[in-house]
């Protein structure tokens, strides 16, 4: 029997080097799932049909049809029954507006893609203990795990929603998962859906300090704001110890203030005391598997292009971009007419994520950002006047449902 699309693809998510770009086999498994979701996803493939798109015409992975983020608000986007999902994702949004719904047969290519990407880019100075991380694979019932326990344990500590409380949350699974594989015993959870708990997690600060344990905090943009301004009230400091570090989820609009980048990562680095290249971003969206990471560690698997489009590898370098893994691909497109940017220009974010195996492998999101083969640069969310073209698209994938 030949071998399916899915069992290429997970292990190309495992083994993948993370240092160098393998375009001649993205290209394959992308137009491989291509065909894989216009013959499984019933509503994609009217959207395709609607845009004279077939798979016999489609040899390229820039050429696979993409559909808005906003479509996942209209109509499940999935390869397989929806009532089937072993989970579905929402997106956030307000009271007024319709989530979106991230359909999954299985999670086992969002964990794999989860904890390699998480491993290469925000553990790298733990070198060859990273060797094996990643490659655990699990669905929701965590029936398919095999068990090695990964070889990097750290405090781990949460400002931010976890799986058991949020079983409808992209970021909770994620928390969650990352904490269950590299978090130690005294991991711990300051975040509920009521508040922020920056009293206790002072008091596991100054634990961690006595003891000199390094502390890995991740937390969406807000409650760390939260927990900076509580301890600035309280001109309270920590120096925390030697290879800690802060993962923030991104958003910096506070409930009082507005704070740029700049202005978030010298609060942190000033309230916690950590060197800016311990202070990692993280930019990720439900509609997706993988997650993409700006970090500067030392030793992380960056890439940089040649104009003869090889690569090598840098050893340091401070980042000004999120880092592709090698079973992403990001371009950027005109907002009116949707057609693709040459690299480096400025466009609304398209991104072709191999982990998509059971929905849409190619999303366009409203982001604005620049996009090279290795990495894309982030500006923000696009103006509604700069969104004609996701709009169109949108109303063109609920009239094919």
């Amino acid at each position: 029997m030949p071998e399916s699309i899915s069992e290429k693809i997970l292990p190309f998510i495992q083994t993948a080097p993370m240092a160098a770009f393998d375009d001649e086999t993205f290209n394959r498994l992308a137009v491989e799932l291509f065909h894989h979701q216009f013959e499984k996803n019933a509503v994609y493939r009217g959207l395709c049909r609607q845009q004279k798109i077939a798979p016999a015409r489609v040899t390229g992975w820039r050429e696979i049809p993409a559909v808005t983020t906003s479509a996942f608000k209209e109509v499940p986007l999935a390869c397989f029954p929806a009532h089937e999902a072993a989970a579905v994702f929402h997106t956030s949004g307000t009271t007024q507006q319709r989530a979106g719904k991230h359909y999954f047969r299985t999670l086992k290519y969002y964990r794999a893609a989860m904890l390699r990407s998480f491993a290469a880019y925000c553990l790298a100075d733990f070198g060859s203990r990273i060797a094996d991380c990643g490659l655990r694979i699990a669905d929701k019932r965590r029936s398919e795990i095999p068990n090695p326990k990964s070889p990097i344990r750290m405090r781990m500590f949460l400002l931010g929603p976890t799986f058991e409380l949020f079983q409808n949350s992209s970021l909770g699974y994620m928390f969650s998962g990352l904490r269950d594989e590299f978090g130690d015993e005294k991991s711990a959870v300051f975040f509920s859906p009521e508040k922020v708990n920056a009293e206790g997690l002072q008091k596991a600060l100054d634990r961690a300090s006595q003891e000199n344990a390094p502390v890995f905090i991740l937390g969406t943009a807000l409650a760390l704001l939260e927990c900076v301004e509580i301890f600035q009230q309280h001109n309270r400091k920590f120096q925390l110890p030697s290879g800690s570090r802060i993962l923030d989820t991104g958003g910096y609009k506070g409930r009082r203030l507005e704070v740029t980048r700049e202005e978030f990562q010298n609060w942190l680095s000033e309230t916690f005391g950590l060197p800016r290249e311990y202070l990692l971003n993280e930019y990720g969206m439900t509609e997706l598997s993988s997650q993409f990471y700006a970090s500067s560690l030392p030793d992380i698997p960056l890439r940089k292009e040649r104009p003869t489009g090889s690569s090598h590898v840098l050893r340091f370098t401070p980042y000004v971009s999120h880092f592709l893994p090698p079973w992403v691909r990001v371009v950027a497109v005109d907002p009116e007419h949707l057609e693709i940017l040459p690299a480096g220009e400025l466009g609304l974010l398209r991104i072709f994520d191999l982990a998509n195996v059971d929905s849409v492998m190619a999303i366009q999101t409203e982001d604005l950002g620049r996009a090279w083969q290795n990495r894309l640069e982030l500006i923000g969310r696009a103006a509604g006047a700069e969104l004609r073209g996701c709009s169109l698209l949108t109303e063109t994938i609920a009239h094919a449902a």
